[in-house]
């Protein structure tokens, strides 16, 4: 492995704020749409999950004919009470042989500060996964309830994926709060005095799910 692995990670709150983390998790896609699509759409086999966080995804995706890997390379972020063989590491440096798994999955954790860390990511999940494998990248779509809230946009480019030989489908859920004083929580977090405007306990999210095969 690389030995500039921690210049390579974007910080994540998850660590720091294990309260704010719970509620996103528990609240975002609450009704486990993005959990079905991949479902249908991973094989039986090695799964590596890119950016595995506590290993909340994984868990839901393990099946007597699946094992999911979750890679993580964020020390605090991973769970050790769940039963996994957890692994440390980055899209860019992944620390494991090609040819290793029969599919590659990312939810909301593939990003980076600048093209060449995509694509040196992406080099790295083709490098790793066998041919004819799926690799699944999961992130913001835009152009809903959720995202109106941000300053900034906050939605992938479609067409930079496309051009990278993805394909795309977009995935219609929600983000469903207990209260809205917890809705306000998270969103102020996020978006800063933006978030202090959600007045509603459900909130429309698009998601959208990147998909090319290995040749």
């Amino acid at each position: 492995m690389r030995n500039d692995k921690s210049s390579k990670v974007i910080p994540f709150y998850g660590g720091q704020n294990p309260e704010l983390f719970e509620i996103e998790r528990r609240c975002m896609d609450r009704e486990g749409k993005v959990i079905e699509y991949l479902d249908a759409v991973l094989p039986s086999g090695i799964v590596i999950d890119v950016g595995a966080g506590n290993g909340y995804t994984a868990e839901k995706l393990l099946r007597e004919n699946r094992l999911i890997i979750p890679m993580e390379p964020d020390e605090k972020m991973i769970d050790s009470d769940k039963n996994f063989i957890w692994s440390r590491g980055v899209a860019q440096s992944i620390p494991f042989h090609a040819n290793t798994f029969d599919a590659m999955y990312s939810t909301w954790a593939f990003f980076f500060d600048g093209i060449k860390d995509i694509d040196e990511g992406l080099k790295e999940v083709e490098r790793v996964v066998k041919k004819g494998s799926p690799m699944i990248i999961v992130d913001n779509y835009g152009d809903d309830e959720f995202s109106s809230f941000s300053p900034h946009d906050i939605s992938s480019s479609v067409s930079d994926w496309v051009k990278r030989g993805f394909t795309y489908e977009v995935i219609h859920t929600e983000f469903i709060f207990d209260s809205v004083a917890e809705a306000k929580k998270l969103l102020t977090f996020y978006f800063g005095e933006c978030g202090e405007r959600v007045n509603q306990t459900r909130l429309e999210y698009k998601v959208v799910a990147y998909t090319k095969t290995k040749i």
